[in-house]
C-alpha cells in the first residue's frame, strides 16, 4: 500500500522548485547515482539546462548525466541536446535543448532583468542536497514502472518526486558583479522555514548547479511566476567561512554565446516534452 503522499510546501516554494532538477550520474554498470542539481533557464527561444562543472570531477563524462521524468525514465541530457559544453574555469556546464522542456518545469527567462517589486539586497539559492536524497543511488534492475509507483505522485496541481526534497537558502547580496554573486549561509542554530529552529540546518553538498534568485521580500507568488522569480547565476561553492559563491546571470549569459557561436543550430524543432 502507497503511503499517502504529503508536500510540505506553499505556492511560492513549489513554484521556485520548479525550475530546478535532480541530476544523475549513470556508472558502467547501468546504475544510477544522484549528482546535483540543474537548473532550467531559456534564452533567444533556446531552452537549457545548467549545471555545475565540478559534477564530472573524477573522470565523469558528460554523457553519463541524466535527469529522472515522471513516467519513471532516465533522460540523457547529451543525447538530446543539439549542443553541450563544460566550461572548467567558470565551473559551469551547459546542455541546449533547444524546443526541447521538461513537463510542467518552470524556466527561467534570462532576458527578464527588471527587479520592480523585488528584494534586490537579497537572493536565493535552491538546489537538492545529498543529506535529503532518500534515493542516492537506483539500481539498473528497477523498471520505469517500479520507479513511478515508489517515487512519483501525481496532484492536482502537477507532479512531484519523493525520492528528492529541495531546499532553499536566503542570504543578504555580498557581491553581485560581471563573474560572481556571493553571500553567507550560516548553518548553526539557525531558523528553517517549515522545520523551525534547528541546531544544524542541512550541508548545501549536492546543491551545486541550483539556482539563484531575485523573489519577493514576503515569498508571496505576484501576478505570475515570471513576475515572482528573477535569475541571478548559478550556485557552485559553499566555503568553511559560510560563504556561498555563483556565477553571475551575466556570465551565464556569456558562456551561452560562446556555446551558440561554437556549436551553431543544426537541429530541426521536435517540440518533446520529457
Amino acid at each position: 500500500m502507497v503511503k499517502q503522499f504529503k508536500y510540505q510546501s506553499d505556492e511560492f516554494d513549489r513554484n521556485a522548485q520548479r525550475h530546478i532538477i535532480p541530476l544523475y550520474i549513470k556508472d558502467g554498470l547501468g546504475n544510477y547515482f544522484y549528482s546535483s542539481t540543474g537548473t532550467l533557464a531559456k534564452h533567444q527561444d533556446h531552452h537549457y539546462i545548467l549545471f555545475a562543472a565540478h559534477a564530472l570531477d573524477d573522470g565523469t563524462s558528460i554523457d553519463q548525466l541524466y535527469a529522472f521524468t515522471k513516467d519513471g525514465a532516465f533522460y540523457n541530457l547529451a543525447e538530446n541536446s543539439i549542443a553541450h559544453k563544460v566550461f572548467k574555469n567558470e565551473d559551469i556546464g551547459i546542455f541546449d535543448l533547444f524546443d526541447i522542456e521538461f513537463h510542467g518545469k518552470n524556466y527561467f527567462d534570462l532576458h527578464e532583468t527588471s527587479l520592480v517589486g523585488l528584494d534586490k539586497k537579497h537572493f536565493y539559492w535552491i538546489g537538492f542536497p545529498v543529506s535529503k536524497s532518500k534515493s542516492k543511488q537506483i539500481h539498473r534492475s528497477k523498471t520505469p514502472e517500479t520507479l513511478v509507483q515508489q517515487y512519483v505522485r501525481e496532484q492536482e496541481d502537477g507532479s512531484y518526486f519523493t525520492n528528492m526534497k529541495y531546499f532553499a537558502i536566503h542570504s543578504k547580496i555580498i557581491a553581485n558583479n560581471n563573474m560572481e554573486i556571493t553571500g553567507k549561509y550560516d548553518r548553526e542554530n539557525t531558523n528553517l522555514k517549515y522545520a523551525g529552529r534547528v541546531s544544524m540546518a542541512p550541508h548545501p553538498s549536492g546543491m551545486s548547479g541550483g539556482a539563484m534568485y531575485f523573489s519577493t521580500k514576503a515569498q508571496k507568488l505576484q501576478s505570475g511566476v515570471s513576475d515572482t522569480f528573477r535569475f541571478a547565476g548559478i550556485g557552485v561553492k559553499y566555503k568553511k567561512d559560510n560563504t556561498i559563491v555563483g556565477v553571475s546571470r551575466i556570465k551565464i549569459i556569456e558562456l551561452l554565446n560562446v556555446l551558440e557561436k561554437e556549436q551553431p543550430l543544426t537541429y530541426q524543432a521536435t517540440g518533446q516534452q520529457p
